[in-house]
């Protein structure tokens, strides 16, 4: 396992940061936490390792929300490029996950 370089570690923090912020504020903190339990319990993801687990965070969102975290996804990658961490504005959040993602 190779170790995160600090900007990688930043970055994550500031991802999963985004990530809860954009959860409670369009579910609400009650709903926020029971989908951070499904996805925990179902899935074997923590909060902390949300930006670790992209790409099974963002299935379990879908499993659990349906065509409904379409619109959580839309607001992460808005809030994603209002913070800077977007690298290219013309990918959608599946390409942002995977620029996103730090072994």
């Amino acid at each position: 396992m190779t170790a995160k370089s600090p900007l990688q570690n930043k970055r994550s923090e500031k991802l999963n940061k985004v990530v809860d912020k954009v959860l409670n504020q369009i579910l609400g903190q009650e709903a926020t936490q029971i989908i951070y339990t499904y996805i925990e319990n179902n899935h074997s993801i923590q909060k902390h390792e949300i930006a670790k687990k992209l790409d099974s965070f963002n299935r379990a969102l879908e499993e659990f929300l349906g065509t409904g975290a379409v619109v959580i996804e839309k607001a992460i990658q808005e809030s994603l490029e209002l913070g800077g961490l977007e690298e290219n504005k013309a990918v959608d959040f599946s390409e942002q996950q995977k620029i996103l993602k730090l072994a």
